[in-house]
């Protein structure tokens, strides 16, 4: 993992050949390029930027003024994006899924085969189990409660949607939400983990590059000997840099993004 500080040190090392040049790009421009710019646009786009993450929200943020007065939550801003919201209707943990349901092998009622005689052999017990396992599952699949909600990424508000009554896990009426629940959601990786990407470090030194272009293009710069730099040239190089890693980016979006289920 690097650093901020150490990932400045390798895009320097990158505009200077490895200090053969005078460092001219200020620590503080390449900061903002990293911060500003390739920050965002690489956890709203990359896909190993981000990771699934569960985030639990107790009842009691649904009586705050925030939810009384305008409908909605604060979340953290390292969350990106909300897949499903599963609200916890009793003390068990086995609603959230199809994971550890209720009715799954050895976990309830199929725990034992119920179809067996003197002839029954041990791979038809097998057989017996496995089918009424699967059946079992399949029942607790339409069982399984998600919430409506609208979750908007710049202002990281969370709104719940539904009116169902009161009680339940949607309710809007004038007790609030009196039930816990689970966020399934996609958060943003640590930065340091970010920063040592290869595709970040490109993306960060073609801005650099062509931001030095734009300082060279703009004063009259000339090293020892008369020679000067090639301006157009740096900034070529960094919008072509630029374009590669979008183009890599785009080309991965739809790889393992989507998991088909049945919810």
């Amino acid at each position: 993992m690097y650093t901020i500080e150490e990932l400045i040190d390798v895009v320097q090392g990158e505009l200077t050949i490895s200090c053969a040049l005078p460092k001219a790009l200020p620590d503080v421009e390449i900061r903002r390029i990293i911060e500003n710019k390739a920050q965002p646009w690489f956890y709203q786009n990359y896909q190993y930027a981000v990771q699934k993450m569960y985030y639990f929200i107790d009842h009691t943020a649904f009586s705050t003024d925030e939810w009384t007065r305008y409908r909605y939550i604060q979340l953290p801003c390292e969350i990106q994006t909300i897949t499903w919201i599963y609200p916890i209707r009793n003390i068990s943990l086995f609603n959230l899924g199809i994971n550890s349901p209720n009715l799954s092998i050895n976990m309830g009622t199929t725990n034992q085969p119920y179809v067996s005689s003197y002839v029954t052999t041990i791979g038809d017990l097998g057989v017996y189990k496995a089918i009424l396992s699967s059946f079992s599952d399949m029942l607790n699949q339409f069982s399984k409660y998600t919430t409506k909600f609208h979750y908007n990424q710049m202002s990281n508000r969370l709104n719940i949607l539904g009116t169902s009554g009161k009680g339940d896990g949607n309710t809007l009426g004038t007790d609030g939400i009196s039930q816990n629940m689970i966020l399934e959601c996609y958060a943003n990786i640590e930065s340091e983990a970010l920063y040592c990407d290869p595709q970040f470090i490109k993306y960060v030194t073609g801005f650099a590059k062509q931001q030095l272009g734009n300082l060279y293009g703009r004063f009259d710069f000339t090293l020892s000997g008369g020679v000067k730099y090639n301006a157009s040239d740096l900034v070529a190089q960094g919008k072509e840099e630029i374009l590669e890693v979008v183009e890599y980016v785009k080309g991965q979006s739809t790889t393992g993004w989507f998991v088909m289920t049945k919810r």
